[in-house]
């Protein structure tokens, strides 16, 4: 199958997410951390304004690879993630993936998130036994 192959990619569409999904997302989790939530306390931080959980936009990244994959990659996924920027609010993004390596059923993707200023914010990689 084409999406096995080495070289294989895919992307999302470009996606933005609101300081309401943020909120929704911390009530969700339970992280509550004010860094996401609260204006008043991101506005004294080296960031300056609140940021998105860096785990919701993992889970951004997730999805992608769900949606093409399917249950392959709920029974035998596994991703390892890098945080290497903060997304903002409203800030596009787009997720993307790369089938890197394909030996004994088990395929490896690079994955990122990159911002629209072409900024990487999140770099690492997921494998799924196939």
């Amino acid at each position: 199958m084409k999406k096995y192959k080495l070289g294989y990619k895919f992307k999302s569409e470009p996606i933005k997410f609101s300081q309401q999904n943020v909120i929704e997302y911390a009530n969700a989790s339970g992280d509550q951390n004010p860094i996401h939530i609260n204006k008043e306390f991101a506005s004294k931080t080296i960031f300056k304004e609140t940021i998105a959980h860096g785990m919701m936009i993992g889970a951004f990244l997730g999805e992608i690879i769900f949606l093409e994959y399917k249950d392959k990659w709920l029974e035998n996924g596994s991703i390892d993630i890098k945080f290497k920027a903060p997304i903002f609010m409203n800030e596009k993004i787009q997720a993307f993936a790369e089938v890197t390596n394909n030996e004994n059923q088990i395929i490896k993707l690079n994955v990122s998130v990159i911002k629209n200023d072409g900024t990487e914010a999140i770099k690492g990689y997921a494998t799924i036994k196939i």
